[in-house]
């Protein structure tokens, strides 16, 4: 469904400022791709192979290995040898949410490609130029796949206020065909979907509107209990082609160009749950329904591609120590976005029954689902990452062991929205105003007792990308906010062609505070509980690789 709306410039500019000022929270403005999921979208945690994982990822001055295609491709001009190796990832994440209390379905666990890709020599010289190594391969960047579930305490919020505060903000009103409208005229789902919420709410008798705006329609005085099941699925990933050059075995330069993808399908369910006290019973000729429950649900899916390069180099100035730079240019992003809702409720008739709607039993129910909402073609969401700048030291003790520490720099401020059929101004003011450059240490150690075993221990840190967490879209949809992790491996030299490698790492982030829905009002505002996550994920990587 194309979004019509984009032609009519005054609408538009009403309902960005709606969307932005008015409404926010895990539930709200999944009709776009909100400022939040924006930045989950952009940002990175290389996997690479089991070796650069072991070592806490500290690859950007080592190189020889197919981890170069994250940190920096100059470790491309280091192979001596062709090679050809995969690396398999198992990663089992874990779920531990704050402020309220967590329900069932809070893990999830996935197999995955994490590297794979060969290295060959296409040049050997005698003079200056060493050598030059073509490289091709696929390496995981991001991983989406993750469950978390929660329950409110008891609470006398309800979404229903909030679906009666948009239908309030936006004018709707109820037109002679008994059909819910805007103040031009499109009614139900022919509305910018950012309405479709409160489409459903009442349709699904939710809502209604009276001679003073609209209303919660069938809830009286109720205890509220809140239940959210939220399920994200996919990765991100890039397909590189890069050369490295060796110049007089101490300068090493590589570049490498990079088709980035992006996949990520999240489905949220949301419930609330009525408990009237004392069994009350309202008064059939005010409120001849009572409504027991309902749950919402919504579906959004992004897929895309981008292109992006980087550019790297490795001095070794004395035979032992190491030195490398590389910098990531901005991946320019085009995706897709699909997103659709729907609704059931369930309440109770009081005695009246004056529609007729009861069923035998005594209870009405009411199922609604919105169109599907396709951004594709001209409509197509686009938008640039940041500029990543790393640098690395490592130094050796001849073959028995190595130490590596890195530092990048990842400009989040400079994250922007290029093209979105709706509003970018208010999303790119929200990036400058509310995030801030992230800083990240890496440290590895890699030890050999014996010619055919490598030990390797490592872990990272991930500084806040938020400036505070009181700024960004009034606590929308929470964010990966700060890292850190620790890994251990162990290496295999099985011959002199093949060698085997795994790692375990141990990955802690502390997500943003959240909302499952906030709006305002004329008189204050409506809002959930404010939730906590920490998401837990443990990865094993095993890599296989051939050298001939």
């Amino acid at each position: 469904m194309k979004r019509f709306f984009l032609a009519l410039a005054s609408l538009l500019a009403l309902t960005s400022v709606v969307q932005a000022q008015s409404t926010s929270g895990i539930l709200f403005n999944r009709d776009i791709i909100p400022a939040s999921s924006l930045l989950s979208l952009s940002q990175r945690e290389s996997t690479g192979t089991a070796r650069s994982m072991g070592m806490g990822g500290a690859f950007t001055s080592l190189g020889a290995d197919m981890s170069s295609f994250g940190y920096n491709p100059a470790g491309f001009g280091m192979y001596q040898r062709n090679e050809i190796s995969v690396s398999l990832g198992l990663g089992v994440t874990t779920a531990k949410n704050y402020n309220g209390y967590s329900g069932a379905g809070n893990s999830a666990t996935r197999f995955s490609i994490n590297n794979a890709g060969a290295s060959l020599k296409v040049y050997e010289g005698t003079g200056k130029l060493v050598a030059v190594n073509f490289a091709f391969g696929y390496n995981k960047m991001a991983d989406y796949n993750y469950s978390f579930a929660y329950e409110s305490p008891i609470t006398k919020s309800s979404l229903v206020d909030a679906f009666s505060d948009i239908a309030n903000a936006g004018g709707l009103y109820i037109n002679s065909d008994n059909k819910i409208s805007d103040p031009r005229g499109y009614y139900d789902y022919d509305m910018n979907p950012y309405y479709w919420g409160a489409v459903m709410g009442y349709k699904g008798g939710l809502i209604n509107r009276g001679a003073n705006g609209w209303y919660p329609d069938e809830v009286g005085n109720a205890n509220i209990l809140q239940t959210t099941n939220v399920d994200s699925r996919g990765s991100a990933g890039e397909f590189s082609f890069a050369f490295g050059f060796n110049i007089s075995n101490i300068v090493y330069l590589g570049a490498s160009l990079d088709i980035q993808s992006i996949s990520r399908k999240q489905i949220i369910y949301y419930n609330e749950y009525f408990d009237y006290a004392d069994g009350e019973a309202p008064n059939p000729d005010v409120m001849p329904y009572q409504l027991q429950n309902f749950e919402f649900g919504q579906s959004m899916q992004v897929n895309g591609s981008g292109v992006g390069a980087k550019f790297g180099v490795v001095v070794r100035p004395v035979e032992s120590l190491r030195i490398g730079f590389s910098v990531h240019t901005p991946t320019y992003y085009s995706i897709a976005y699909r997103y659709e809702a729907s609704l059931s409720s369930v309440a109770r008739s009081v005695g009246s029954d004056p529609y007729g709607w009861a069923s035998p039993n005594g209870y009405v129910y009411a199922d609604e689902s919105t169109p599907i909402l396709q951004d594709g073609g001209e409509y197509r969401w686009r938008f640039t990452t940041p500029t990543r700048l790393l640098a690395g030291v490592s130094y050796s003790f001849g073959p028995y062991a190595v130490i590596s520490v890195d530092y990048q720099y990842d400009a989040y401020r400079s994250l922007k929205l290029n093209y979105a059929p709706a509003d970018t101004g208010y999303t790119n003011s929200a990036f400058r105003d509310n995030l801030k450059g992230v800083h990240t240490v890496r440290a590895g150690v890699e030890a050999k007792p014996l010619p055919w075993l490598s030990l390797r221990v490592g872990g990272g840190y991930r500084s806040q990308v938020l400036k505070s967490d009181y700024n960004f879209v009034i606590f929308s949809e929470p964010i990966e906010d700060r890292v850190w992790y620790a890994s251990a491996g162990l290496g295999f030299r099985v011959s002199e062609v093949t060698s085997i490698d795994l790692a375990y790492q141990y990955r802690d982030a502390r997500y943003s505070d959240y909302y499952s829905f906030y709006t305002q009002n004329s008189v204050g505002e409506n809002a959930s509980p404010i939730y906590g996550l920490d998401i837990i994920k443990h990865n094993i990587a095993l890599t296989f690789a051939f050298r001939f």
